[in-house]
């Protein structure tokens, strides 16, 4: 069983990114593809149940659930599900203006397999595309644009490398960790403290922490206190800067607004007045 949808190019709108086509297949044996040169346009592919496989660099890899693998355009693509236990997957083709550069920035510049920890963010961004499609064909190109970045971003953001894998019970632990982290955002940072929790390593600890957030221990930190500071500045308009501070885990004043400063591009007193203005 199978959907899937292809649209005309959109290029007189000169999106940022557009999808020329996606779908799903569900639990369908017979999906097998190989396209020597590949195709003109990126692609992406999300495994949510079941089996199959990829063939990259002379080697085959199994993928299975929370697995994707990436293609840039023009890159041989072989792949194909298990008969046994024939995958769901969906998939998108897209391109756009500068698309090529925000994903080559950001790492994915070849062909590649990635995995994701939490799926439902993913795939409900994914369904949400292929029902607009479904719903209004291409009558809302800009709203297929948009859920195609979202379906992008999702992707982008939270995706592991898929040699990664073996630690994922450890990535788990990282990611089960950031509300507490969150929570007490405002108490004094010991990194030791923290790898403790999760019986790591300091090192192991911030090596995994970067890899599933893209941001080391402290700078995440610094950006729950900041985020919690903006929401005293804008909530208690009458509360004092040096209360906001410590109330956001910085006993010094000067150190918050040079922080502030540098994360926002002006003092804490100039964001709050201009959002009274």
């Amino acid at each position: 069983m199978y959907c899937h949808y292809f649209l005309p190019s959109f290029e007189e709108y000169n999106f940022f990114c557009f999808p020329h086509s996606a779908g799903k297949y569900t639990r369908t044996i017979d999906h097998n593809v190989t396209r020597p040169g590949g195709v003109k346009d990126f692609s992406l592919h999300f495994v949510t149940s079941g089996k199959g496989y990829i063939e990259l660099h002379d080697s085959v890899h199994t993928l299975k659930q929370g697995d994707i693998f990436f293609h840039c355009p023009y890159q041989n693509m072989r792949y194909y599900s298990s008969e046994n236990d024939p995958w769901v997957i969906y998939w998108m083709q897209f391109n756009g203006s500068n698309l090529s550069d925000f994903l080559l920035e950001r790492g994915f510049h070849e062909t590649s397999i990635w995995y994701m920890n939490d799926l439902n963010w993913l795939e409900q961004a994914f369904c949400e595309l292929l029902d607009e499609m479904k719903a209004n064909n291409f009558l809302q190109p800009a709203k297929l644009s948009a859920l195609t970045y979202a379906v992008l971003i999702e992707f982008v953001s939270k995706a592991i490398p898929f040699s990664s894998k073996r630690g994922t019970q450890n990535v788990d632990k990282i990611i089960q960790i950031l509300p507490t982290m969150q929570k007490n955002a405002h108490l004094p940072f010991e990194l030791n403290e923290w790898a403790d929790k999760l019986n790591l390593t300091p090192n192991y600890f911030c090596s995994l922490f970067k890899r599933v957030t893209r941001v080391t221990p402290l700078s995440y930190i610094t950006k729950c206190r900041i985020q919690h500071s903006k929401q005293l500045l804008l909530g208690h308009p009458d509360m004092a800067i040096k209360e906001i501070a410590i109330s956001s885990g910085y006993p010094s004043v000067s150190y918050y607004n040079k922080t502030f400063m540098h994360m926002e591009g002006m003092t804490p007193t100039e964001f709050r007045n201009i959002h009274f203005k």
